[in-house]
């Protein structure tokens, strides 16, 4: 309870708490439709004259809000409100709302206040869709913004790999300019040191340096393998982020799903605004009953439209269809299932009602799901570029670390080891070191070889 109250709170007090664009379009058509309903039917009045009394208390109401928002929730754009400060906000706009329609009715046209019927559903209606439209299209700001700052985000790490990327092709390209340019020749330089010493050498000799060729003939082999993977790794993968443009909120006029829940709360909150002053407590029961079966026929479409997007076209308007007809026939058969009302609607109008409440908590939860969908896709995009980021920074390391190896350590120096200790062998000076000091030296290049080509293979560990 305690986290859904905090869900409301941090998504309904911010910019959207008040905000002139949703109550023109969202909350004032159906409250204006309503007051209307309710002067015609407390006075007898033709409808010119009851739309005149409504609009009086809708412009001002408008201008309260238009005040009340700039004293007391000024900052709302830049900082949360408090939920109290909203809750009076909405309330008291229902207040007036009601209060200025009896008002002017009473000094325009002579009626009676009747505010014990004007008062309560104006300002429960009113409290009612400006909080609902605060949660909702504060939920879906927050996400919007959310997917802004991701999409920022992305982009500078989009930059930043592409940087990286390039900063490892180059020191890729350096690498292998080092197998190219030091390490190869010297292992070709070390095999003709050993085929001229191949010939004419005692048993023992003979064969430790035949090891010696086939070593250097496997440094050789490493050496281009290594190259091959150098050179077929130096392509990093693209994660370009897409941070497009966001839809605007007009692109949504045409809902994509049909939300059983939002449809549920607002048939339930405009039964009752709508239902209380013509029929009292059994009107809104009635409006209740009638907006549970309209819920009942859409769950089974509304299903259908998550799994078959292909007719999602065709399952839409079929969606209000269904709940035209079901409200349409529930008005006609109200007295035979218990509820004969003083003041029923017409079965037309009240099924036209019915779709125009089904259609705005479409239009609001395709919002709610078009937004999801984008934060959830900057929230993959940002993770896989983050991983891309991890894997190329550790790359990037490992080649800087076996640049070092071949270009400064101790590779080029066993290799050059075995090279001299060859050289020496090929001199005048070596006939008076003895055959044990020969064979020993033998030995001592085959593991620097093997050292060698251990240090080589490491290379390709490193570098994934």
């Amino acid at each position: 309870m305690k986290s859904a109250l905090q869900k409301f709170r941090y998504a309904a007090t911010g910019r959207w708490a008040v905000s002139i664009r949703t109550y023109v379009v969202l909350v004032f058509p159906f409250g204006f439709l309503t007051s209307i309903e309710r002067e015609q039917l407390l006075n007898g009045v033709g409808l010119t004259r009851a739309v005149t009394i409504a609009l009086a208390g809708e412009v001002v109401v408008s201008l309260y809000l238009f005040i009340i928002q700039s004293v007391l929730l000024g900052s709302r754009k830049t900082e949360l409100q408090p939920l109290m400060r909203c809750l009076f906000v909405w309330f008291s706009a229902g207040l007036v709302r009601g209060f200025f329609t009896a008002f002017y009715a009473v000094w325009a046209f002579g009626y009676e206040m009747d505010l014990s019927v004007r008062i309560p559903p104006a300002a429960i209606y009113t409290t009612g869709a400006m909080a609902l439209t605060a949660f909702y299209f504060g939920s879906i700001d927050r996400r919007r913004i959310q997917t802004q700052a991701l999409n920022t985000l992305g982009d500078v790490l989009d930059q930043e790999h592409a940087q990286l990327g390039q900063l490892e092709a180059d020191k890729r390209r350096e690498v292998l300019s080092v197998f190219e340019a030091q390490l190869m020749p010297q292992v070709v330089a070390l095999r003709l040191g050993i085929q001229k010493l191949l010939g004419g050498r005692i048993a023992t000799e003979e064969v430790e340096l035949r090891k010696l060729m086939t070593q250097s003939q496997e440094i050789a082999q490493a050496i281009n393998r290594q190259k091959e993977k150098f050179e077929g790794g130096g392509k990093s993968p693209s994660y370009q982020f897409n941070s497009e443009v966001q839809n605007s909120y007009l692109s949504h006029l045409i809902p994509q799903i049909i939300s059983i829940r939002l449809t549920a709360i607002v048939m339930i909150l405009g039964s009752t605004s709508g239902q209380f002053p013509r029929n009292g407590i059994k009107g809104v029961v009635a409006g209740v009953i009638g907006a549970l079966f309209i819920v009942s026929i859409l769950l089974p479409i509304s299903i259908l439209i998550k799994k078959r997007a292909d007719i999602r076209r065709f399952l839409i308007p079929l969606g209000f269809l269904g709940a035209f007809s079901v409200q349409y026939f529930f008005n006609l058969l109200q007295p035979t299932l218990g509820f004969d009302l003083n003041n029923p609607y017409a079965p037309w109008y009240s099924g036209l009602k019915s779709v125009y409440g089904v259609y705005v908590a479409s239009v609001i939860a395709s919002l709610l799901v078009d937004t999801s969908r984008e934060l959830e896709g900057a929230n993959v995009q940002g993770a896989t570029l983050r991983n891309a980021l991890s894997t190329l920074n550790i790359r990037h390391d490992a080649i800087e670390k076996s640049l070092f190896e071949t270009r400064f350590g101790t590779l080029q120096g066993k290799i050059t080891g075995v090279t001299m200790a060859l050289h020496l062998m090929g001199s005048q000076s070596m006939g008076e070191i003895s055959a044990d000091r020969k064979q020993e030296l033998l030995e001592s290049a085959n593991n620097l070889l093997g050292e060698s080509m251990q240090a080589i293979e490491s290379l390709s560990a490193k570098t994934p």
